[in-house]
C-alpha cells in the first residue's frame, strides 16, 4: 500500500496549529532519580508514564532512530489526547493519532480500528497480544516477538513499572493501550508493528491485569498494522515537533534495559 507522506508546506501548516493540552492529567507516575535516568537512546523498553505505552528497541536500531520513535510516539499520543477522546470517538482518536504519526514520518499501513475475537477462554493479555504482532509482522514476527517478550519480562520484574501501566491502561472493566516493538531493517529502515488495543474485561482473577488476569467474553477491538520511519520527513520536522512539546520524550517515558 502506497502512503503519501506530507509534503514541507502541509507539515508547516499542520504544526502551525498544534496546541497541546498539558501533559499532566493527574495519574500515577513512576519516578526515577535524576542520577539512575538515561536517555531514551540507552534503553531497550520504554513505558509511558502517564499513557499506556509499551515501546520495545531491537540491539541494532541506531540511537537516533530510537529518539526519534520515541519522540514521534510522544506526540502522538499527546496530539490524539488533546484533539480527541478515544473513549467516545475511538475511531476518530485512532485518525488523529495516525495523522501525527504521518507528520512524524511514520507510514501506518492500515489504520482500521476492527473487532478481535479469540477463542481462548484462558488467557492473558500479553499472549493475546503477540498472537497479533505474530500475525501482522510477516517475516519480522519472530524478531518482534522475541524483543517484546524480553520486554514484558523486564517490565514484569519492575513492581514500580506493573503499577504505573496497570494504572494508566485499565479504568473499571475498560482497558486501554498501544504496543510498538521497533527493529531495523538490513537497508536501516526502522520499522515497527503498531499495535492499540481498546477492551471490556467481562470477567477477571487477581493481579496485574495485563498479565495475571485470565479472560473470558473479552470484548475487543485493534488497530494493527506494520510501520515504516522515513528519516528524512522526521528530520525535516524534528524542530516542529520539539516545538510542540513542552517536556521531553525522557520524562514522558521510563526506561527499562533489557539485559
Amino acid at each position: 500500500m502506497n502512503i503519501l507522506l506530507p509534503g514541507v508546506e502541509e507539515s508547516r501548516s499542520f504544526f502551525s496549529e498544534v496546541k497541546l493540552a498539558s501533559h499532566s492529567v493527574g495519574r500515577y507516575k513512576y519516578s526515577v532519580s535524576e542520577q539512575d535516568k538515561e536517555s531514551v537512546t540507552q534503553q531497550d523498553g520504554l513505558v509511558g508514564n502517564e499513557t499506556p505505552t509499551v515501546l520495545g528497541f531491537s540491539d541494532n536500531l541506531d540511537g537516533n532512530k530510537k529518539q526519534a520513535a520515541a519522540d514521534s510516539i510522544h506526540f502522538a499520543e499527546r496530539y490524539a489526547n488533546t484533539y480527541s477522546d478515544i473513549k467516545e470517538k475511538p475511531v476518530d482518536w485512532h485518525g488523529k493519532y495516525s495523522e501525527a504519526m504521518r507528520h512524524c514520518g511514520w507510514t501506518l499501513t492500515d489504520t482500521q480500528y476492527t473487532d478481535h475475537t479469540d477463542d481462548k477462554v484462558n488467557v492473558t493479555m500479553d499472549t493475546i497480544v503477540l498472537d497479533i504482532i505474530a500475525a501482522v509482522a510477516g517475516r519480522n514476527a519472530p524478531a518482534m516477538l522475541n524483543l517484546l517478550k524480553g520486554v514484558f519480562d523486564k517490565v514484569k520484574e519492575n513492581q514500580p513499572l506493573v503499577t504505573l501501566f496497570d494504572k494508566n491502561s485499565k479504568n473499571g472493566k475498560t482497558a486501554e493501550f498501544r504496543i510498538i516493538p521497533c527493529l531495523q531493517s538490513p537497508k536501516g529502515t526502522a520499522i515497527t508493528a503498531y499495535l492499540a488495543v481498546d477492551c471490556v474485561l467481562e470477567t477477571k482473577e487477581g493481579g496485574a491485569w495485563f498479565w495475571k488476569w485470565k479472560h473470558s467474553n473479552l470484548k475487543m477491538k485493534k488497530v494493527a498494522t506494520m510501520v515504516e520511519l522515513n528519516m528524512r520527513i522526521h528530520e525535516r520536522n524534528r524542530e516542529l515537533i520539539y516545538e510542540a512539546l513542552d517536556m521531553s520524550s525522557d520524562e514522558f517515558f521510563s526506561g527499562v534495559k533489557l539485559k
